[in-house]
């Protein structure tokens, strides 16, 4: 016989109104947004490789929680207006904290012993005391995100303890002394959902816990700011800023001149080795990408979701390279790995134009056919006879005409109100800048353009 509820317990338990239920999702998704921009740029400054390939993955995950508590407060009677606010101004300071972490140690503990664990209490707290039947929305949100969020976790407490292993008592102690500070500035607002009273008390009691008031209906603004509160001085770290090239560890050389160093004979053979260093070098695309996401502060949130996608999508591309290049035994470290097309973007183009340049004048003119990226993979399919390689190109297309759905969104749409014929001039001139700059900086310029997804 089916129960009452499909068996929910504590069904008539009284639970969290929708204005508490709204500031307490709102505290959670504002971190994930400032995780997700000040990820995205730390990423370009990180010379681990592999730790620089992770942060776009949670750059991703981030963007996609913020999304669905963005969704799902508007649910709440809170706007999008309201939600795209900062919630308390000791939030911001310790997220901006996080954002200067001194080096790559002291960012993963701030990320994945400070802010990640706290944003899971505060979860676990609300599933906790949240209705089970009127807010079953939210529940089955929060319990899926908990997946993600606990695989973060794992990974990023991994990723701590090998890089303590490497590092000087100075280093760990420093990174320590940061944390602790994160940490008090953390319970001074009463942790992730203002709640926590340990040491946030002033917060907490002149908030309350359903002070949050949006008004009862749709457009209702957000909750009050809380003043902010003494506070030790922060540990001795300078502001972060962008490097002026992408960076890699002491494996490998790098080069702004894509190629340099490697042979590709005229023949099936070397075209697909040119293919395969292509998917490899696809790193440097990526912190172009970056670059573009961390310049979108206060921009539209889907033009930053959309980004955050396209930045994980590069990575996974290098990813592909990499993982067929050591499959036919190659060393990932022998040649240059290429870091000019961040450069371009970031000293040449600027975060509008290296986006123009990307999806119109790359990955929008990559879907002809032919050559585009069908001929790509049926290059990989039926001439180089490749398995794994036809898999990672039939994913490379798949991905790549979606960011070309990108750039007919943002760019031609967007920028140039429907001018496509617009677009590709000025994606053309892109080009020619490219070239000038690559040339100042004592290479050959941008390669040529005939291949699909030549970056």
């Amino acid at each position: 016989m089916s129960k009452s509820f499909m068996g929910l317990a504590q069904w008539d338990k009284i639970g969290l109104s929708v204005a508490e239920s709204a500031r307490r999702l709102h505290r959670i998704g504002y971190l994930d947004r400032q995780a997700m921009r000040l990820s995205a740029g730390r990423m370009i400054g990180c010379p681990e490789y592999e730790i620089k390939g992770a942060l776009a993955r949670h750059v991703w995950l981030d963007a996609v929680h913020h999304d669905q508590l963005r969704s799902r407060c508007r649910q709440l009677r809170m706007s999008s207006a309201a939600f795209d606010k900062c919630p308390a101004p000791l939030l911001e300071r310790m997220m901006d904290g996080v954002h200067d972490a001194p080096g790559t140690l002291a960012l993963l503990q701030a990320l994945f012993e400070v802010v990640k664990p706290a944003q899971l209490a505060a979860i676990r707290r609300y599933l906790d005391e949240a209705q089970p039947l009127v807010d079953w929305p939210t529940r089955d949100l929060l319990r899926h995100q908990l997946l993600d969020r606990e695989d973060q976790l794992a990974w990023g407490r991994e990723a701590i303890a090998e890089l303590r292993a490497d590092a000087t008592q100075e280093e760990c102690a420093a990174a320590d002394r940061y944390a602790d500070w994160l940490d008090k500035v953390l319970a001074a607002t009463g942790g992730v959902d203002g709640l926590d009273t340990s040491a946030g008390d002033a917060h907490t009691r002149a908030q309350g816990p359903g002070s949050a008031d949006h008004g009862g209906g749709p457009g209702g603004g957000a909750s009050a700011d809380v003043p902010d509160l003494a506070l030790p001085e922060r540990p001795e770290a300078p502001a972060y800023t962008l490097p002026d090239k992408g960076v890699r560890d002491a494996r490998f050389t790098t080069s702004p001149i894509k190629f340099e160093g490697l042979d590709f004979p005229d023949s099936d053979e070397g075209r697909f080795k040119m293919m395969l260093y292509s998917r490899y070098f696809e790193m440097s695309p990526a912190e172009g990408v970056a670059y573009v996401l961390y310049e979108a502060k206060g921009g539209p949130w889907a033009f930053c979701l959309d980004t955050a996608r396209h930045l994980w999508d590069e990575v996974r591309h290098a990813w592909f390279g990499e993982a067929a290049l050591r499959k036919l035994g190659y060393d990932v470290y022998a040649a240059p790995n290429w870091t000019g097309f961040y450069e371009v973007c970031r000293h040449e183009l600027g975060a509008d134009d290296a986006y123009l340049h990307l999806t119109i004048a790359i990955e929008q003119a990559a879907m002809k056919y032919p050559p585009g990226k069908r001929e790509e993979w049926e290059f990989a399919r039926d001439v180089a006879r490749d398995p794994l390689m036809t898999t990672f190109q039939d994913f490379d297309w798949a991905d790549e005409v979606m960011h070309a759905g990108f750039g007919k969104k943002w760019v031609v749409d967007t920028r140039y109100g429907g001018n496509t014929g617009q677009a590709i001039r000025e994606g053309d001139d892109t080009w020619a800048r490219r070239q000038r700059y690559l040339e100042r900086r004592g290479g050959a310029g941008a390669p040529g353009r005939g291949g699909a997804g030549d970056y």
